[in-house]
């Protein structure tokens, strides 16, 4: 079953946020998106700080091809899609400096050198502007091995996809009242005031700007308190028991030959187990969460060569309290040699920036036709179907690690009918 993103990051953004002060608007403004997940989006992904002087920290002479890699990752990539709710959603991903992938000849063209995917419920569709077809991986399908899926199956899709729904209803509920009473106060959260926002529709909107400071003595904090917080909860203990009833059901009726249980004993069986691994959890913290303190993680961090993280959040949220621009920028400072004590730390980061607009309204997309996908499954029993990627594009070098498996009995079928042709 494919893993909701926009679902977990949900989770640990209302976590980060704590409840009070300017963070309960954060809080409230990606509740209020999640309720009405239907947008468009744009955004870039890039690495910031000192990529530069990487090659040498780590020993090495930049070449060119390593300076057309560090220029690639700076440059970062660019993505726009639709999502029309937490199951179906269009994404395209851009590389904006492709020079290395065209250099070694894995990218030619006008256009730069990016991929289209397309989720939609259990189907994930993927191609390059190259290729004539999309992959489709279907997490339902038998034969699509590279997704996990079981050999054989005596659950069909629909009632595999009313776990999937049971589980993530389970989890949203949960994670909505859990967060209502999560009580961590963070310490660095500032109201910036109202800004102007331009969004790609042209809509120019009144903002109010929330920024949020996380450093490595902070998020060690919360850690702490989060996990102390759930050993104790009782919704939490509630939570991890109907999620494992569900995973436990799920796995009787995916394997035939597995032992039933009731209902009964699922329920014991789960109490069972969860109780066992919140016991054990809660030893562990009494035990090492007081040796273990803030300072000490910091100071042994330090002693292998990590000097830090930095983490800033900043939310642009609009009268309607719907997030329509997110930023992102997480620094991590370290040196690659802890041994020498004159060695300057440097600092690399991953910089996200993402604009969200026509909230209700997404751009409509269409799903892929029979005739506009090819499966695993395809690409295993025709040779020919390889041949609707492009030699030049991203997947052409996957599909063909895929092993062809001809039908034999089709093969002998044509055998037979040659020997009867030559007899007659």
């Amino acid at each position: 079953m494919w893993k909701k993103g926009s679902a977990v990051l949900l989770a640990l953004t209302l976590v980060l946020t704590g409840c009070s002060g300017q963070a309960a608007l954060v809080r409230d403004s990606v509740v209020a998106s999640l309720e009405k997940p239907n947008y468009d989006y744009q955004g870039s992904l890039k690495l910031v700080g000192d990529v530069d002087k990487l090659p040498e920290a780590l020993g090495e002479k930049a070449d060119a091809e390593g300076i057309a890699v560090l220029n690639a990752l700076k440059a970062g990539v660019s993505v726009k899609g639709s999502q029309l709710d937490l199951n179906n959603t269009k994404l395209q991903l851009e590389v904006n400096d492709d020079k290395l992938l065209r250099d070694n000849g894995l990218w030619t063209g006008d256009k730069k050198a990016g991929i289209e995917l397309i989720v939609g419920g259990n189907d994930l569709y993927v191609k390059s502007p190259l290729d004539k077809k999309y992959l489709k991986l279907d997490a339902n399908n038998p034969g699509n091995m590279m997704m996990g899926a079981p050999e054989e199956s005596a659950l069909d899709p629909a009632k595999l996809k009313s776990y999937q729904e049971k589980i993530n209803k389970l989890t949203m509920d949960f994670t909505k009242k859990y967060i209502a009473k999560y009580g961590y106060k963070l310490s660095n959260v500032k109201n910036a005031g109202t800004e102007t926002v331009e969004l790609p529709n042209g809509e120019k909107v009144k903002a109010t700007h929330i920024t949020i400071n996380l450093d490595t003595k902070e998020l060690i904090q919360m850690f702490f308190y989060t996990a102390n917080d759930a050993v104790a909860n009782q919704d939490v203990k509630a939570f991890a028991i109907d999620l494992l009833v569900l995973t436990k059901q799920l796995e009787e009726d995916l394997t035939p030959d597995a032992k039933k249980t009731t209902d009964a004993e699922k329920k014991a069986y789960a109490e069972t187990t969860v109780t066992a691994s919140l016991t054990a959890a809660k030893a562990w913290l009494d035990k090492e969460g007081k040796t273990y303190t803030p300072e000490k993680i910091i100071e042994m961090g330090k002693e292998q060569g990590f000097h830090g993280v930095n983490w800033t959040l900043d939310y642009y949220i609009d009268e309607a309290k719907m997030p329509i621009r997110q930023k992102s920028t997480l620094n991590v400072s370290f040196v690659t040699d802890p041994t020498k004590k004159d060695q300057k730390p440097i600092t690399l980061g991953l910089e996200g920036d993402t604009l969200s607009y026509n909230f209700g309204k997404a751009t409509k997309y269409e799903v892929p036709a029979k005739d506009a996908f090819v499966t695993v499954e395809q690409l295993k029993k025709d040779e020919k179907a390889k041949e609707a990627f492009d030699q030049k594009g991203f997947f052409r070098s996957f599909v063909e690690t895929l092993t062809f498996e001809p039908d034999w009995d089709e093969e002998w079928d044509a055998v037979e009918d040659a020997a009867t042709a030559v007899g007659q």
